[in-house]
């Protein structure tokens, strides 16, 4: 199925919207066009040679990886050097490249979500909430016979995701009126004459950053020549924001930190772990933060997580796990990210359904951190 990479990546950022970004962050479309039409997308954790010429060979139109492939200004793209070679190859062989990062990691129901939900646990919230969302609730009014086409717009565009369900929206029925003036041409009524029309008034909430695209979206379906309709903003995304860092959750049964070790390593399909600081006597209440997130330790500590599974562990990071009788455990940076891939693919399919694109994961994964 062939869509526009618009469209993909419209559903990425329902998710994780590139606003959640840290500001040193490179995210979004890096290379091709948002009009070019998508059939083969491939997944990827990094964007090496190895992987661009998996690329090339599967005839994919679309690479999506987590890590950028352009992280900061570039000052030549002359083919003499790896990256201005690998840029070149991406254009001769008309393959775009987008790149979801630290809006993935922070998203709601993004990576670090995708983990805890891996690793079996409950009852998940974000250990270190951040970048509130700003919300508005979007009033439409529409003839009865037109509800349906606007609910449409109002789901495809972003409005109604409210946690793991959406299209949510709400609507009612009553009497508008209107005097089409002269100048004026009417969908409904005449000229100078006062209308009565059973009108619905549908609602649905909606992020700020996807607010001015929905009314454009709205009034291009929308029948009538001037469409009725408001904007309130909502305290929702203060209130309830689970964008942030990291996750938190329980397992449904305690087990023994041996066990719970093994547990891990048989979840993440690792042939071992690191670990630092003090293990306690059972694990049920586990914290998590995908990459390197040593500093989420006193966080996790704090919201009486019995360990932090994260990667990346340095000395002193399990120092301090000691020093503070807690227990830290490094699956890697690799282990803990690898199955972005996985994370995407879901995010992709529950956006596109039936009319996604082909999905192929990266042979080329691979950790860079060799065990002798």
């Amino acid at each position: 199925m062939s869509v526009k990479l618009s469209e993909v990546i419209k559903v990425i950022e329902v998710i994780a919207p590139k606003a959640l970004a840290e500001v040193w962050d490179n995210v979004g479309l890096q290379m091709g066009s948002y009009q070019q039409p998508v059939k083969r997308i491939l997944l990827t954790l990094d964007v090496t040679p190895s992987v661009i010429e998996e690329a090339v060979n599967e005839k994919a139109d679309l690479i999506i990886a987590h890590h950028p492939f352009i992280f900061k200004g570039l000052k030549t793209l002359s083919q003499d050097n790896e990256k201005g070679r690998l840029i070149a190859k991406l254009i001769k062989n008309n393959i775009a490249l987008y790149v979801a990062h630290t809006n993935l990691d922070k998203a709601e129901a993004g990576l670090n979500d995708f983990l805890a939900r891996k690793l079996g646990l409950t009852s998940i919230r974000t250990l270190d909430p951040s970048n509130p969302e700003i919300f508005y609730k979007v009033v439409v009014y529409v003839p009865i016979d037109m509800t349906e086409k606007i609910i449409e717009v109002f789901g495809k565009n972003g409005a109604g995701a409210i946690g793991r369900y959406d299209f949510c929206t709400f609507h009612a029925s009553g009497v508008g009126t209107f005097r089409p003036l002269l100048g004026s041409d009417p969908f409904i009524g005449q000229i100078d004459s006062i209308e009565k029309v059973m009108e619905d008034r549908v609602e649905a909430i909606v992020p700020g950053g996807l607010l001015k695209n929905l009314i454009n979206q709205l009034k291009k379906n929308h029948p009538y020549e001037e469409m009725a309709y408001d904007v309130y903003p909502l305290e929702n995304g203060r209130l309830l924001n689970q964008n942030g860092l990291g996750k938190i959750g329980l397992l449904k049964e305690a087990m023994p930190a041996a066990d719970f070790c093994l547990y891990v390593k048989n979840k993440l399909k690792l042939s071992f772990l690191r670990g630092g600081g003090i293990p306690p006597g059972t694990v049920r209440r586990v914290a998590l933060c995908s990459g390197a997130g040593a500093d989420m330790i006193g966080i996790a500590k704090s919201q009486r997580a019995d360990v932090l599974i994260t990667g990346d562990l340095k000395h002193h990071d399990a120092q301090r796990a000691a020093e503070s009788n807690f227990w830290v455990l490094d699956a890697g940076h690799f282990g803990t990210e690898k199955c972005v891939t996985e994370c995407l693919k879901e995010i992709i399919m529950a956006g596109l359904g039936d009319g996604s694109p082909e999905l192929i994961t990266a042979k080329a994964l691979k950790d860079y951190i060799s065990i002798y």
